[in-house]
Formats: C-alpha cells, structure tokens, sequence
C-alpha cells in the first residue's frame, strides 16, 4: 500500500509519539540517569492508543454512511478570492515582520545582532530579550502574536493551493503570496531564532513531497536541506553548540523524565488550563483578572528544565484520566482530515498545515499552549470567511445551457416573423 494514503494529519501525529520508545534508552549526562521512566513509558504508549481509538471511532461510525451526499463533496465547487483579501494577507505579513524586527531592535541595535548571529560570539541573552514581555521591556502579547503571521499565511496558502480548485489566476497570486510570506518567514527566524517556525514549514512540505510526488525534484531537496542547515546552525547557537539531532534528543528525554516526575509529584490538577485553556491565561493576564486557585496550586517537581510535553501537561490537568485529552485529539485530526483531503472543505485546507505543526509540537511544548498557535489557527479563518466566495461550477453550466437554449428560441421565433 502507497505510503500516500497514510499522508494525514493522524499518521504523523501517531508516528511521532511514538519515537518516545527508543528515546526511553536515552542516556545523557544533562540529565540524571537514575530516574526510572518505565511508567511514564507505559502511560504514554496508552495515551496514544486511546487516541487511536477516538480517531477509529469516528472513522468506523462514518463508515456506515458510505454514500455521503453531493452536498457534502460539491464535485463542481470553485473558490475565489476578492482583492482585499491579498491586501490584508499582505498587509498582515508586513506588520508581522516589523513587529519581529522591532522586538530585536529594542534591546540591540541591528548592526551588533546581525553580527553577533553570524559570528560565534552570540549572546544567548539575546534570544531570551526577544522573549520578554511588555512588563519586562517588550512590546505587548497583543501586538507580539503577530509575529506568527507571515507563518500562517505561508501554510494557509500551501492548503488552499493544494486541497482546494481554484482558478489560474488566484493559483497564481497564492503562489506569489505564498513566497512573499515564505521569504517574511526566513526574516521571522533570523530574529526570532524559533525552531517552532522550521518545523512547521519543514513538515508541510514534506507532506506536499509525498502528495505531489515531489521526492525526486532536486529543487524539493534543496529545500529541505536548506531548512534543515537553518535549524542546525541556530540550535547551534542557543544550546551550547548542540545541533538539530543532538538537541531533539535531549528535549525527548527532558519531556519523558519530566513525565515521570510529574506522574509522582503533581499536587494539584489544573482541569485544561495546561494544555486546551492554557490561553486563556494571556486573557487573564490582559484583563488583569485573578487567575483560578487550582491552577496556581498545582505544584511538581522537574529535572534540569521545567519544559513539559503533552503527556505531562494532559496528566497535570486531569491525572489519570490524561487519556481523555488524546481520545480528542484523534476525533479532532480525523475531521480536519476528512474536511480537507476528502471534503475539500476550504476552512479546513486553510487551517491544514498549522495543526499539523500544532500537533507533532506535542512532542515539546505544545504550541496549543500558547496564543501565538491560536492567532495562525484563526487568522485564516478569519480572512476566508469574509474575502472568499465560491462557484458551483456545474451549476454555472447549466445556467449557460439554459442561457443558450433560450437565445435559440428567440432566434427561431425572430426568423418566422421574417
């Protein structure tokens, strides 16, 4: 069987976790070796079959609705795009990038940073600056969250593009949006030095490598290997010299001790504000509102790093029932599946691509942990419900057919009066 009919959202989701197997070998010296990790091991294997089962839950109750309607898959349908939603895209890529810029330039000016990160006298201190917020220096969360907007305008251009029928003209200009964006991502991670941002473009194209067929297009390579070099030099540069492999590594490691400490220490559950409403702590703090007394109760014990991924976070908000949250999570990938690859559905093509970076961040620290995830998660929903409309294209056809049989009739009857 082609690997392409595995090329979805629940594959790499599933695939990923499970290279927390061999890493349970691991050993490095950053991090003791006398923590048993066996239990966070099995609970971990447990919670990705739990989301193997709400994802075949779902896909098995479907199935007993094999002949889905025309209204759900519109053979014909065509989307386009009117003008202002290029100019506010664009526009949203331009404020991104300033705001990128600016949040450097408030602690070093533009010719020490640039040559700092060039040279091997580059001050960590730099990255944690770029990190701070307005209480400390920075600029606003608010503003600051649109940072991640060349991002996902970039992989909501790749979903439309690849999922969706467009026309040639709108095909073209989302080319062209999509490298204007791809270019202001590159600008994002030279000052950001976010791996996150890699990542992401990382996977969507390698998902489009398997779909389109790319893998024998050297172009694609070059890519790929270009992005890959990218995050190697800048890991390089924030971990004490330690590159992509080693540091992916280490943080696999960190994030399955710290599981382990967390199943034996956790006092308190923070019931979601750990991994679904985690953003609504940025609310809170915005309104300046007391945050809820359990989640500020909720004490554990960490090793080397307080950095978690989702296992432990989803025990820290509900204990053992954690399962729970990844039985979601498999329902959830299989209807933006089946909403984009299946049903050609466009809100869920534009949305593609960042969960998909959303979900394989489980491995870390969960990008749904933070507003910046949920501002790429929205923004092209935000831009194709008001600037999008659509065409049913069979519909139009029939329409001229009628259009055509009518000026026949007129024809006809004008040449009898003759």
């Amino acid at each position: 069987m082609r690997i392409a009919q595995f090329n979805n959202l629940y594959f790499y989701f599933f695939c990923s976790q499970l290279i927390f197997l061999p890493i349970h070998f691991y050993q490095t010296p950053l991090i003791s070796s006398s923590i048993n990790t066996d239990k966070a091991i099995w609970m971990h294997i447990i919670g990705v079959l739990w989301s193997a089962l709400g994802y075949f839950t779902v896909r098995l109750a479907r199935s007993s609705q094999e002949k889905i309607s025309q209204e759900e898959i519109p053979e014909g349908k065509r989307y386009y795009f009117n003008n202002i939603f290029y100019v506010c895209s664009y526009l949203f890529i331009i404020v991104g990038t300033i705001v990128n810029i600016l949040q450097v330039f408030l602690f070093a000016s533009p010719i020490e940073y640039i040559s700092q990160i060039l040279s091997s006298d580059f001050d960590v201190g730099i990255r944690i600056a770029y990190l701070l917020s307005s209480d400390e220096g920075g600029l606003p969360g608010i503003i600051k969250m649109f940072t991640y907007a060349p991002l996902s305008i970039y992989l909501m251009s790749l979903g439309l593009l690849n999922f969706i029928k467009l026309d040639g003209v709108d095909t073209q200009r989302l080319k062209n949006l999509s490298r204007v964006a791809l270019g202001a991502v590159f600008i994002k991670v030279f000052f950001s030095l976010d791996r996150l941002t890699i990542m992401a473009v990382l996977l969507a194209n390698v998902f489009l490598g398997f779909k389109k067929g790319y893998l024998k297009n050297i172009r694609y390579w070059v890519l790929i290997a270009l992005f890959v070099l990218l995050a190697d030099y800048l890991s390089a540069k924030r971990l004490w010299g330690f590159g992509i492999f080693d540091t992916t590594l280490l943080y696999l490691k960190l994030g399955l001790v710290n599981f382990q400490l967390m199943i034996q220490t956790c006092s308190g559950y923070t019931y979601g504000f750990s991994t679904i409403l985690a953003p609504l702590y940025f609310i809170f703090k915005f309104f300046h509102l007391p945050m809820p007394h359990f989640f500020t109760k909720s004490q554990y014990v960490w090793e080397w790093n307080p950095a978690q991924y989702f296992s432990s976070y989803a025990f820290q908000d509900f204990g053992y029932f954690y399962f729970v949250l990844f039985y979601v999570v498999g329902m959830v990938l299989y209807f933006i599946d089946l909403k984009a690859l299946n049903q050609k559905n466009i809100y869920g093509s534009a949305i593609y691509f960042v969960v998909l970076y959303g979900v394989i961040s489980f491995l870390f620290v969960p990008a749904i942990r933070g507003i910046d995830f949920w501002f790429s998660l929205l923004l092209p929903l935000f831009l194709i419900n008001f600037f999008s409309k659509h065409l049913i294209v069979r519909d139009l056809l029939n329409l001229q057919i009628r259009i055509g049989d009518i000026i026949r009739k007129i024809l006809v009857r004008l040449n009898n009066i003759r």
